[in-house]
């Protein structure tokens, strides 16, 4: 088979798609990864975050009841 101008155009022209592709596969497949690994971090510290505000929560209360017991002991004095 022999290489003419117009075979040779042909095979760089998809020569250089390939490339392109290969590129935007990679990038794509990094990126992908990337958000993958946001996304859990993310949920993370969306957990801890309720954690620790739940037992911010059990805190409060216990102020509030302590509060509420000190209150009720004045008014009956």
């Amino acid at each position: 088979m022999d290489l003419t101008p117009d075979l040779l155009k042909v095979l760089a022209n998809g020569g250089i798609s390939i490339i392109i592709f290969v590129i935007w596969f990679v990038t794509y497949k990094t990126q992908s990864k990337q958000y993958t690994d946001l996304v859990e971090r993310l949920f993370k510290q969306i957990e801890q975050d309720l954690k620790y505000k739940e037992l911010l929560i059990g805190i409060l209360t216990r102020l509030e009841t302590k509060v509420d017991l000190h209150d009720r002991r004045t008014h009956n004095e």
